[in-house]
């Protein structure tokens, strides 16, 4: 599923409780989904599932991702949780550190289930402790590089084939796709990220990390070389060889449309992001895209950030049992059956991302690429304040440097040591 902001500042605490409700057959379920279609299957199969046990009744309660974690804890803190939550690989975080969700592994253990079938890499975000706490749906890595077809073949440019790395081929690309008026003002930029300016995927695929171990980190580390080096090579694509908009220029040129539709207009060649761009892109009639992967990293290894989903059990449900039998429904392979078919989301079930039910889905040509994306997909640190760390502290600083104001080799330091020093005492 796509990758949103984390929710900032401090959420309700109290005395928690899950699945309070005066039917012992009713199983709450909150979902923040969005997309009609989405919703619809949901739906759809919600109703198969009371339909195969007679007397259940699934109260599904969707909430916006941006409002759903301040309600949810609200909801706990007043004793009344829903059954089962809809869970991002980020949002997971902080309700796995209020320990509120449910062990999973005896009923894991009880049915059977095979772990192995799913990617490792959700399943291991999943599992902090060495125990899952989410089954997984979907795996969504955010190293898509989505591309107009038309531009590139305007350009000269061959479509490229995922075996390329920055700073080489890629930058010499985006020359070649960034365009000029007469008066030398660009009306067409080469690249972009789909949300806020950003080097994570730079910073990945350098061998670098936000933090010195994503699951237990004692320290913020994009500030070291490998950082730096991505962060400069980022900054430079605005700011000295102008192939990528700086944060300006995207508000003076788009009035607010966002990055999307200035790649729906031709005004910007690449965007990086997940795959959950292809409903939207698919409308567009005129717009001749497909994807690649985002470059590799001057020592031609693959890195990018990722999302992903799943539902977890409320640790004081009052029908676990029953509970944990919606989950298994709603996860399986009937259910992600048809969520595949859509094109909208890359199954967690492997064998189902394999299947043509997935590949031969609407969306791109090459959608065959997203099937090894996962083994090199990287998740934020397993970190409640994350959000604050990331938005609150470095974007800030960040901005700076990318409107030009501020110099990287001085900003990312700087910016490092404070968060090292107000987020992580040991440093």
């Amino acid at each position: 599923m796509k990758k949103i902001l984390i929710l900032m500042g401090i959420l309700v605490v109290g005395s928690w409780g899950c699945g309070q409700k005066t039917n012992p057959q009713e199983i709450r379920v909150a979902d923040f989904l969005t997309d009609p279609v989405l919703i619809q299957i949901l739906n759809d199969t919600l109703h198969k599932i009371e339909q195969n046990h007679p007397g259940l009744k699934i109260n599904l309660e969707t909430t916006p991702y941006n409002e759903y974690q301040q309600k949810i804890t609200t909801q706990m803190s007043a004793g009344n949780g829903p059954d089962i939550l809809f869970v991002e690989v980020n949002n997971f975080v902080d309700l796995y550190l209020r320990k509120v969700l449910e062990d999973l592994d005896p009923y894991l253990t009880k049915d059977q289930m095979d772990l192995k079938a799913y990617y490792p890499q959700v399943v291991q975000r999943f599992s902090p402790d060495g125990h899952l706490f989410a089954v997984p749906q979907d795996t969504a890595p955010m190293g898509v590089l989505y591309y107009n077809k038309k531009i590139f073949t305007e350009a000269g440019v061959p479509f490229p084939d995922g075996k390329w790395s920055w700073p080489k081929t890629f930058l010499s690309v985006c020359q070649k796709l960034t365009k000029k008026d007469a008066k030398g003002k660009t009306v067409r930029w080469a690249y972009t990220e789909a949300n806020p300016i950003s080097f994570e995927n730079f910073l990945f695929s350098n061998g670098g990390n936000w933090v010195d171990d994503t699951a237990h980190p004692t320290k913020f580390t994009a500030g070291e070389p490998e950082g730096l080096v991505a962060a400069n090579f980022r900054n430079d694509l605005i700011n000295k060889y102008h192939v990528s908009p700086s944060i300006s220029e995207m508000t003076a040129f788009n009035y607010g449309m966002g990055v999307e539709q200035m790649f729906i207009n031709g005004q910007i060649a690449m965007m990086s992001s997940g795959v959950w761009y292809t409903p939207k892109f698919l409308k567009e009639k005129n717009l001749d895209w497909d994807i690649t992967a985002f470059p590799a990293g001057p020592s031609g290894k693959p890195g990018w950030g990722s999302g992903g989903s799943g539902y977890a059990l409320c640790k004081d449900s009052k029908n676990k049992e029953l509970a944990w039998k919606v989950i298994r429904e709603m996860t399986g392979e009937a259910s992600i059956t048809a969520l595949a078919a859509t094109g909208m989301i890359q199954p967690a079930l492997q064998k189902l991302a394999e299947s043509d039910v997935f590949l031969k889905s609407p969306g791109p040509t090459s959608k065959a690429i997203l099937l090894k994306m996962p083994q090199y997909a990287h998740y934020q640190p397993f970190l409640s304040n994350w959000g604050e760390i990331y938005y609150g502290t470095l974007g800030p600083e960040m901005d700076k440097v990318w409107l030009g104001t501020a110099k990287m080799e001085e900003a990312l330091p700087k910016v490092s040591k404070s968060i090292n020093s107000k987020f992580f005492k040991k440093n």
